[in-house]
């Protein structure tokens, strides 16, 4: 062992800590991944310093890494879903911005409707002003044509021509 190589563990450990500071530093500065690939290949360079030392300081790196990367992964998943980056970039099943705070009136079963697009077998109704999803039950609508509701899932209609 020369002089120098007692230097190598300090190395090493720097490069890690180089890698956990880039990591933290991705999850709030988009780069595409450039970041997660320098931080990747400083881990990288850690452990073969670690491993140029001794190769049980090298294990003990290896080993110490492959516990501590998924873990950090996964809380730094969850800090940065809650970072104003993360939430602007994560869709919810709710957006203020969008949600109405009238719940939309579907017609009910055998109300009447009028196409306004075709329905060939899907198309849009027209019910008190609203334009509604609808699918017909059997043959092809035209637009304009009066159509009688016969089921409403989802807030979809299903629909049928209507009886005269």
């Amino acid at each position: 062992m020369t002089p120098d190589d007692s230097m190598l563990p300090a190395l090493a450990l720097i490069l890690g800590g180089a890698a956990l500071a880039i990591f933290v530093i991705e999850l709030f500065i988009p780069t595409g991944g450039l970041l997660a690939l320098l931080c990747g290949s400083l881990g990288l360079a850690s452990i073969i310093v670690g491993f140029i030392y001794s190769p049980t300081f090298g294990m003990i790196l290896l080993a110490t890494y492959s516990i501590a990367a998924p873990v950090l992964i996964m809380v730094g998943l969850k800090f940065w879903a809650r970072s104003p980056l993360g939430k602007r970039m994560i869709l919810t099943s709710h957006d203020e911005t969008r949600a109405s705070t009238a719940p939309m009136l579907l017609p009910r079963v055998g109300e009447r409707c009028q196409a306004i697009t075709a329905l060939r077998p899907i198309g849009f109704v027209e019910f008190e002003g609203l334009r509604i999803d609808a699918t017909t039950e059997t043959d092809f609508v035209e637009a304009g044509e009066w159509v009688e509701v016969t089921s409403v899932r989802e807030g979809a209609l299903r629909v049928r021509r209507a009886r005269v």
